[in-house]
């Protein structure tokens, strides 16, 4: 290599440098000696030893040159070594890289593996699941009916059936107060309704572990309806808890305010509603522990919405002009239509709220339900055709 070669040549320099420095003195002394014959011998034995002095100084010189050369052989072995080292430098290198190269691709594979791994025991833990909580895909399919028929009962059954029976000006405040309560209702049952009626407590109020419907399972059923998805159950259960206030708006029509109304709506399905359903179908309410049966919401709802809408209509207070003007209904047809379709929907209201495995009393609540709704109509306009003489 270069820097190799720069020290050889400054060595040859310094052995040619020591060369004409000795020639040049032994000139010198030949001539101090040429001298000396004619100045006497004393000048003869100063050359001599100047000679000897320049022959150590010789020697001395190769010495160090002979030094030199030994380490500038040195340093063309380490060179070499260097240069050994530095081949199998690149080769543990390229072996290096080759190994990262296999290594990545091991990762990747157990990635896959894993990949493959937390599918298959997703699929075992479904299998397991659907096992130990097995799911009734018809009971579903007609659950998901049941919901639909009940929110019709809602909108627009009921608030066709209550905007017929009010006077022209109060139609829209009337059917909105319908319309409104599913919304506010459907908010509060997500946020704290459902956990407060059918989570664990206490015997009076449901817990606090299905706010905002958090940690509700998508896979497993209610323990009152485990053969349908949590959803399906929050979902069938907000028909009845809509359903509800929309009744009592029925008692105080014409007669409040559409604001207080909703504040009303909100502290009552808060205060009344969810302990009562709590009370009355979660097992660990007071009323249920003490034997009080509830097939389809005929305490929760029926009793609750009746004697809530009569304190409220005595606190409200009559209408203005009762008694002195004439209150007639604006359309009856709207209301003979609203009618029809809570009809409808009270089949699907009844038939879902069969017990956990027993869809046979479901189909029994449905007959019951079209049996019973169908004789009082007739009963009811065979007494009209009696007392007023046309049914």
């Amino acid at each position: 290599s270069w820097p190799v070669r720069c020290i050889f040549g400054v060595l040859i320099l310094a052995h040619l440098a020591a060369n004409a420095a000795v020639s040049e003195k032994s000139e010198q002394a030949e001539n101090v000696v040429g001298g000396c014959t004619h100045e006497g011998g004393e000048r003869v034995l100063l050359a001599i030893g100047v000679e000897d002095q320049l022959r150590r100084e010789v020697e001395d010189r190769d010495v160090q040159i002979r030094r030199l050369e030994a380490r500038l052989r040195s340093l063309e072995d380490v060179e070499k070594k260097v240069t050994e080292l530095e081949a199998k430098f690149n080769s543990h290198r390229a072996d290096t890289q080759t190994l990262n190269t296999t290594v990545k691709g091991i990762e990747q594979v157990l990635k896959r593996q894993e990949s493959q791994d937390l599918a298959m025991q997703d699929t075992v833990q479904g299998i397991v699941s659907s096992l130990e909580n097995p799911m009734d895909t018809g009971e579903m399919a007609f659950m998901f009916n049941c919901i639909m028929n009940m929110l019709m009962m809602t909108i627009p059954g009921l608030a066709l059936f209550y905007g017929g029976l009010v006077r022209m000006q109060n139609v829209l405040s009337t059917v909105m107060q319908s319309f409104s309560i599913c919304c506010l209702i459907t908010v509060l049952w997500v946020t704290v309704g459902y956990s407060l009626s059918f989570a664990e407590g206490s015997p009076v109020f449901g817990g606090s572990s299905r706010f905002w419907l958090v940690g509700m399972d998508m896979t497993h059923g209610h323990p009152l309806k485990p053969e349908v998805p949590e959803p399906v159950f929050v979902l069938f259960n907000l028909m009845f808890a809509i359903i509800t206030p929309a009744l009592i708006s029925g008692a105080f029509a014409d007669r409040m305010k559409f604001g207080p109304m909703l504040l009303f709506i909100a502290l009552w399905h808060v205060l009344v509603y969810c302990p009562l359903a709590h009370a009355s179908w979660h097992p660990e309410g007071f009323l249920h522990d003490h034997g009080v049966l509830d097939f389809a919401g005929g305490n929760v709802i029926h009793v609750a919405a009746g004697i809530s809408g009569l304190v409220a209509s005595i606190m409200v207070g009559k209408r203005i002009g009762f008694g002195l003007e004439t209150f007639h209904a604006h359309n009856m047809l709207l209301s003979v239509l609203g009618a029809s379709l809570l009809w409808v929907g009270w089949l699907g209201f009844n038939g879902g709220s069969f017990p956990a495995g027993k869809m046979h009393l479901g189909a029994l609540a449905m007959l019951n339900t079209q049996i019973a709704g169908a004789t009082a109509s007739l009963s009811w306009m065979v007494t009209e055709w009696i007392i007023r003489k046309r049914p």
